[in-house]
């Protein structure tokens, strides 16, 4: 194998690989959507696409990890780079005519999409690592995906740094940043097979193809689903991303429009901060067992602090109503802003910590896409559920109590996850000696069968 062959393949850059398609689409994806559609898109049709989108996604998910033990996971992440750029489109053309229609199409088309994405790119991260260099995997797929908010906060800042009111997004900005969408499909093309991928001690990663039929896909994506540490993890899952809606309210009714676009660029900034330090932390040469319990432990510490002073801060404003609080306003500006983004590292803290803690039960990689596709399918009922409170509950002090009664309630079987995680080092994704020698015996064996055959054949000549 050439050198450029053996770089190419290496694990590291294939977290590269995936890390880009990631950027393309779910993080410009996300940055469209938060630039808005030129201030013309009804909230109506954002509420029913949001419900489409994560209700048909809860849906998919577990089809699309058949569809990947039956494929692979290259031909899901390319289906996974199609439907984003028709919601984008969408919020395009009604930026310019007002229409609506393709933004629910978009909701259709991203729903199915992200269905295969949010499945395949974890399975590669998790199959693709080693049980040293799963943070790093986890860090540098989930920093690339902030690029996108990075360039949205930027773009929306630079548009409205001198106002107070909202700035028009112009069509020229849109069809850049769907230009950049666009590229996601070539980049996917670069990502190798399991059994391709170069390692430097010579051992290979095993593949997650199996022969099985649907019935038996889907009977193992139910026994995976009923194991005890995918059931303890489920109620950590659905609330992690629960508090968007009262987040998004409370900076909405508080906060000018450039206050709002500074908060969206340092939520990206703060995650990709705190992603390349989580990847550097969870691969330190120290206990498993302490990674595992010190970083849910932070994590979950940080999300208390942010839900108490949440609360202190919804009575603050019961008492004192505020619109439109700038960063002119000075110090109380600061008491209702700053910890609000020092607290948003619990997030992506938890992020890193539930990618990580899956690549660390020893999962077979068959295994590890029922498991991705569980996570990614209950990230996705959360939301949905926390967006349909969120809109109908519009007293936004209950919008928290709800938010932080339900991640309370999932702190304790996180815990239990957390300090029964096992200190053994074990790559389950790897073929190990044995299995090679018993692969080439077989092989051997085949051939002389083969061989054989072909004596016989002549001798009946």
């Amino acid at each position: 194998m050439s050198k450029f062959h053996r770089y190419f393949r290496a694990s590291l850059t294939q977290a590269f690989i995936v890390g880009l398609v990631s950027f393309t689409q779910p993080g410009i994806w996300s940055a469209i959507a938060g630039l808005g559609a030129g201030g013309l898109q009804k909230t109506t049709t954002a509420n029913i696409a949001s419900a489409i989108t994560y209700g048909l996604m809860f849906i998919l998910a577990p089809f699309c990890a058949i569809f990947i033990n039956k494929k692979g996971v290259k031909p899901a992440i390319l289906i996974g780079t199609i439907g984003y750029v028709f919601y984008s489109a969408g919020l395009y053309l009604n930026s310019k005519t007002g229409a609506q229609w393709l933004i629910i199409l978009g909701a259709i088309t991203t729903a199915i999409s992200a269905s295969f994405l949010w499945v395949a790119e974890a399975v590669v991260v998790l199959n693709y690592s080693t049980d040293g260099s799963k943070g790093a995997f986890v860090g540098i797929w989930q920093g690339l995906n902030k690029f996108g908010g990075i360039l949205s906060g930027s773009i929306s800042l630079a548009l409205n740094h001198n106002s107070q009111h909202s700035g028009g997004v112009s069509l020229n900005t849109y069809i850049a940043l769907i230009a950049v969408q666009c590229l996601g499909l070539p980049i996917a093309l670069l990502l190798a097979k399991p059994e391709q991928i170069y390692r430097n001690d010579g051992k290979k990663f095993k593949t997650n193809i199996i022969s099985d039929s649907f019935i038996q896909s889907f009977n193992k994506w139910k026994n995976t689903f009923k194991k005890r540490q995918i059931l303890l993890l489920l109620p950590i899952i659905i609330t992690n991303l629960w508090y968007g809606p009262w987040y998004s309210n409370y900076m909405t009714r508080h906060f000018s429009v450039r206050s709002r676009t500074l908060n969206s660029l340092l939520t990206a900034l703060i995650g990709l901060t705190v992603d390349i330090i989580m990847g550097i932390f969870l691969d330190l040469k120290i206990k498993k067992s302490l990674r595992a319990r010190s970083t849910f432990l932070l994590s979950i510490t940080i999300f208390t602090i942010q839900y108490i002073y949440g609360f202190h801060m919804e009575f603050y404003f019961q008492k004192n109503p505020k619109k439109g609080l700038d960063w002119n306003d000075g110090d109380e500006f600061i008491k209702a802003f700053l910890p609000f983004q020092i607290c948003k590292i619990a997030t992506e803290i938890m992020f890193n910590w539930l990618d990580w803690i899956i690549g660390s039960l020893n999962f077979e990689p068959s295994e590890v896409v029922y498991v991705s596709a569980i996570i990614r399918a209950f990230e996705s009922l959360g939301e949905c559920f926390s967006f349909i409170i969120g809109s109908v509950v519009f007293n936004n002090t209950i919008n928290l109590a709800i938010t932080a009664g339900v991640f309370w309630l999932a702190i304790p079987f996180g815990l239990y996850v957390a300090f029964n995680v096992s200190d053994d080092e074990l790559d389950t994704n790897l073929i190990n000696e044995e299995e090679g020698e018993e692969e080439e015996s077989l092989d051997d064996i085949e051939s002389e069968i083969e061989q054989v055959d072909i004596i016989v054949e002549e001798f009946k000549k």
